[in-house]
């Protein structure tokens, strides 16, 4: 018998991926004349397995299944990655809800969705990157994207893993985007790389710090979060140079109003909350839903954004790019005591 709903949800694919090659025929030359090496690892086609098995199962049994026949293959990468690299009860703690909630909302249309816009993805790499080559292109260099189910945490993010910075893209957020825009899904692209090419330039710098053992949580607590603002307003302020017509990746363009009216008071806060500056301090400011009603979602994006943008009147984006954490927080905390002068 035809399923009548797998074709249809092929046709789109198919749909997508012609109008995709379409409106991007005209640049194909250049983009290969221009490319760096780009490696991409996906691991859907494990997790399209797995669903298969799976989909019809109890909440619980789908959950046994997603650790027998899919996490179990990339354990270290959702380790370090996606659990900030805890373990034992902690871990347990952070994973549990994550894993719970994101397959008990999953369906077969946004497994297929999510195989349409893997597709286009893809097929999209090359020509964001060509456009970001062409910014910066003394930056010119190899990159490795995953392709992997995120647990509903983020369309796209860059991490240290095996000594280098790569980039993964929740292909479920992706695929849950309404209004599915492919300039966006390249600045998008854009915006992830140039946190790569920022954090390749201080990973030698890190990993001494560090003795070679680097995740998220040690970055969050290690570093200033003036720090981590300027390493968001970096890649927020370069992909606007790129595609200045797109909305700016991170920031919540419907909260700018009130990031703009509010500033000051929001600044201030900030900086009182740079003191033990753990995992909720930094939810609270570089994460959407915030978890604290008091600052709007983001408004460490537009913090950073904003300083750096004052800072580019006199710095070049390479740069700033080298300018150690320690330095790049103090030209920071300058830059926001001239504004409240």
């Amino acid at each position: 018998m035809i399923n009548k709903a797998s074709l249809f949800y092929g046709a789109i694919r198919y749909l997508l991926s012609a109008l995709l090659l379409l409106s991007l025929a005209i640049g194909l030359a250049f983009a290969q004349d221009e490319a760096a090496p780009i490696k991409i690892v996906s691991f859907m086609p494990d997790f399209y397995a797995f669903w298969e098995e799976a989909k019809d199962k109890p909440l619980e049994e789908k959950i046994a299944l997603w650790d027998s026949l899919f996490e179990q293959k990339y354990a270290d990468f959702y380790q370090q990655l996606l659990y900030r690299g805890q373990t034992g009860e902690a871990l347990n703690r952070i994973k549990t809800p994550m894993v719970k909630g994101f397959l008990s909302s999953l369906d077969d249309s946004a497994v297929e969705t999510m195989k349409a816009r893997e597709e286009v993805l893809r097929e999209l790499i090359p020509y964001a990157l060509a456009d970001l080559w062409e910014l910066l292109p003394e930056e010119k260099s190899a990159t490795t994207h995953y392709f992997v189910p995120s647990l509903n945490t983020t369309s796209g993010a860059v991490r240290p893993y095996k000594g280098d910075a790569v980039i993964y893209y929740g292909l479920e957020i992706i695929a849950d985007w309404k209004n599915f825009d492919l300039d966006f899904l390249k600045a998008n692209i854009v915006h992830e790389t140039v946190h790569v090419i920022h954090f390749r330039k201080l990973i030698p710098h890190l990993m001494q710090k560090y003795q070679g053992r680097m995740n998220m949580m040690a970055l969050v607590q290690g570093e200033s979060a003036c720090f981590m603002a300027f390493a968001e307003g970096m890649a927020v302020y370069t992909q606007e140079q790129v595609y200045p017509n797109v909305s700016r990746v991170g920031v919540i363009e419907k909260n700018v109003p009130l990031y703009e009216e509010n500033f000051k008071e929001y600044s201030d806060q900030f900086l009182k909350d740079m003191e033990r500056f753990d995992y909720q301090k930094y939810r609270k400011y570089f994460l959407d839903p915030s978890g604290d009603e008091s600052i709007p979602e983001k408004f460490g994006y537009w913090l950073g954004y904003k300083v750096v943008k004052s800072l580019a009147e006199d710095h070049s984006i390479q740069e700033m790019m080298n300018w150690k954490p320690e330095v790049a927080g103090e030209l920071m905390l300058k830059v926001l005591e001239r504004k409240e002068e």
